[in-house]
């Protein structure tokens, strides 16, 4: 090609010796082959030698289509397992720290950094400024046609209130604000009153106008007492003690101010304590080394019986509600969160079902699901619904996202009591399970997921089921590793022991994922720790052997590669 401009630029040749055009061929050769070769030998080899349910293996995977999924399909879900892979997980966090702890002090997809070190939830700034749950999203080619239908919030509460009115119980939804609608002055934007979605005022309004209804909204409450004290965590999403202290006493004079009866007891404090802990949004920043220090605060346990399932008055809740309560996965203690505190002001226990992350359904669900649920119901008086307003707000596209659904629940008809079985050994081939997310994009570092089985064989004990079926929950992940039970597939058979999923009170509390329409959950007692830690080290090994074993392929290869280049050079010349 001749130069266009000889006028003014002459032309300039650059002339490059035969032995640095091919070192040069070769530094690039070796750029773009040996870490994919590298990835593919260390994932072959892993697989190989153990049954670790998280190695995939790009040139393998690239050729394994499911029979149902179109070409275009099948690249499309290989492109996004690709994205999301293990071995892009090194150079991901690399640039995340440079990126958070440079000049940009920029989050990520599910963490923004506001000013003086604040920390915020993307998807609560999403539940402010988007479409909301009253007006619908426009039509859009852009939209991912993989999203299913999605109800609005507003139907879903509208369809649980006259369900729970058939019932003679009231509902009494209370919104617990989000830390931008308290804080927006460490996004840039200062403000006398707390941010609101523009449709709050709407939506609440026709919530209170239903029959058996009420709405507490602590926004404004807590925004008039965060000039004395903090109510909000500067680096995790929920609440501090002090907040959900105020919020724990508003809602218990609500409760006062009512008719319902309820059981009294006795209950004290033991008096302040110290927790401290990184906070959510920092381990979903995932950076290397110590960006954040810890956060202190001051809790106050609770002494005493505060939960009965026997109690007239319900509260369903979310993470908001196990923080401070259940330290599983939120790291800041036990015994002094919300439902302790509302029992202590109260004077009385709560029957309480909380879910972390299952605020809009499963813990509806899991209320619909009890033994005799519709019979038990109209011995209630009330249902106290904590959610987070963010739960309420996100309008359809970034609610999917963030995996928040609007689902109805049925309630059980058959007569009220126990389960029949504390424990059972049975045989049983999986019929469905949900499609599990990648734990790297989801909120909470744990997940829990219900399969549904038909018993072949019950070799000990008995089983109380419905046409052969049970949903028996397992491991999806924990601290974001895949888990061997996550790999389970439909048409298997397996051997379990199964004990009712509710004496698993640990667990109760952790994020869940069921889509089936059972009402009877277990627990497999062959998923215990030690056997996943006896696996976690099998798989340390492997990995080390796997790294070797890569690094002599690439040798090897690298190798032959000089060879070839020898003999090319040698050829032209």
């Amino acid at each position: 090609m001749q130069n266009p401009y000889k006028e003014t630029n002459t032309d300039i040749e650059v002339h490059v010796s035969r032995r640095a055009a091919a070192v040069s061929l070769f530094i690039f050769l070796c750029i773009i082959t040996l870490p994919p070769l590298y990835r593919n030998i260390f994932e072959l080899n892993k697989s190989l030698s153990s049954d670790d349910a998280d190695t995939w293996i790009p040139a393998v995977e690239i050729f394994k289509n499911n029979s149902e999924n179109t070409i275009g399909e099948h690249l499309k879900e290989y492109e996004n397992n690709l994205e999301s892979a293990g071995f892009t997980e090194p150079p991901r966090r690399l640039v995340q720290t440079l990126l958070s702890n440079g000049p940009l002090r920029e989050g990520n997809g599910k963490t923004r950094i506001g000013k003086d070190g604040w920390l915020f939830l993307k998807t609560a700034l999403d539940s402010l400024t988007g479409y909301g749950p009253i007006k619908s999203e426009p039509k859009s080619v852009s939209k991912d046609p993989r999203h299913v239908h999605w109800q609005s919030p507003l139907i879903t509460i509208e369809r649980f209130a006259e369900q729970l009115n058939q019932f003679g119980v009231e509902l009494v939804i209370v919104s617990i604000p989000v830390k931008p609608m308290i804080y927006p002055e460490h996004l840039g934007l200062p403000t006398k009153d707390p941010v609101l979605h523009p449709d709050s005022e709407s939506f609440y309004s026709h919530l209170r106008s239903l029959t058996n209804v009420d709405v507490l909204d602590l926004a404004l409450p807590l925004f008039k007492i965060k000039s004395k004290s903090k109510v909000f965590l500067q680096q995790d999403t929920h609440w501090t003690p002090r907040g959900m202290e105020e919020a724990a006493q508003i809602i218990a004079n609500y409760i006062k101010s009512k008719d319902w009866d309820y059981k009294k007891s006795i209950l004290k404090t033991t008096g302040k304590e110290s927790r401290n802990s990184l906070g959510d949004l920092v381990e979903n920043l995932n950076t290397y080394g110590k960006s954040f220090d810890m956060e202190t605060v001051m809790a106050t346990p609770v002494k005493g019986k505060t939960v009965d399932q026997n109690s007239s008055i319900i509260l369903l809740g979310d993470s908001f509600t196990n923080i401070y309560s259940n330290d599983a996965t939120l790291n800041w203690g036990d015994h002094a969160g919300l439902a302790d505190h509302i029992a202590l002001n109260l004077g009385g226990p709560l029957d309480v079902i909380t879910i972390n992350g299952g605020g809009a359904t499963e813990v509806r669900r899991k209320l619909a699901s009890r033994k005799g649920s519709e019979a038990l119901m109209k011995t209630k008086k009330a249902v106290i619904w904590a959610i987070t307003s963010r739960d309420l707000f996100l309008s359809q596209t970034p609610a999917q996202e963030a995996r928040v659904h609007w689902e109805d629940v049925h309630f059980d008809t058959r007569e009220p009591g126990p389960k029949l079985i504390t424990s059972a050994r049975v045989r049983a081939r999986i019929l469905s399970k949900p499609k599990l997310p990648d734990p790297k994009s989801t909120t909470y570092s744990a997940l829990l997921y219900g399969a549904d089985y038909e018993i072949l064989e019950t070799i000990s004990g008995k089983v109380e089921t419905e046409e052969n079926k049970i949903a028996v929950i397992h491991w999806a992940y924990k601290n974001r590793k895949m888990l061997p039970s996550s790999n389970y597939k439909i048409g298997e058979e397996r051997i379990m022991n199964l004990i009712p999923f509710d004496q698993m009170k640990e667990l109760r509390t952790l994020e869940q994922h069921y889509d089936g329409d059972l009402f009877d959950f277990y627990w497999d007692l062959s998923e215990t720790n030690h056997e996943i830690t006896t696996k976690s080290m099998i798989q340390i090994g492997n990995a080390v052997n796997s790294h070797f074993i890569a690094s002599a392929g690439c040798g090897l290869f690298a190798l032959i590669l000089v060879f070839v280049m020898k003999l090319i050079v040698k050829h032209n010349e």
